[in-house]
């Protein structure tokens, strides 16, 4: 059986939001402050400190902007300065370098924050109405390998 997720705006919504407003209404529905601090760095001997909630918000809206490598991310945040400032950084300082940037993201994965924030944002969505919870969809997209014809 195969269900259609309902979306949160129509096509027609979406396409009165204007582009540099959609990261906005985006970010506006996550607290990403208490995930931050969970990996935050607490040596008092680190070079300087970054802001690791940008760099998650970041790393969060990388697919909705089609990034996929940390080379991507790190050239779009360093060529715009809109969306630099949208992630949380200062746009009068350099970006995270792509090392950090990797590094950020291996913590996010080493302390499951990942699964911690989808569950929680899953819950947010219950709580919210936005979905029921009654049904399961489970992708099964087909994946390109080497074969032989």
């Amino acid at each position: 059986m195969y269900l259609l997720q309902k979306s949160l705006f129509s096509f027609e919504q979406w396409l009165e939001i204007e582009p540099s407003e959609r990261l906005e209404l985006f970010f506006a529905a996550l607290d990403l402050q208490q995930y931050a601090v969970k990996f935050s760095n607490s040596s008092p001997q680190s070079a300087k400190p970054i802001n690791r909630e940008a760099i998650l918000r970041a790393l969060l809206v990388a697919p909705l902007e089609g990034i996929s490598t940390f080379t991507q991310l790190h050239n779009r945040l360093d060529s715009d300065l809109r969306f630099r400032y949208q992630c949380g950084f200062r746009v009068d300082k350099r970006p995270p370098s792509i090392a950090t940037i990797s590094r950020v993201f291996n913590a996010v994965v080493d302390k499951d924050l990942a699964k911690e924030l989808f569950i929680d944002l899953v819950s947010q969505c219950k709580d919210s109405g936005i979905i029921d919870g009654t049904h399961l969809a489970i992708d099964s997209t087909a994946i390109g390998a080497y074969e032989l014809s």
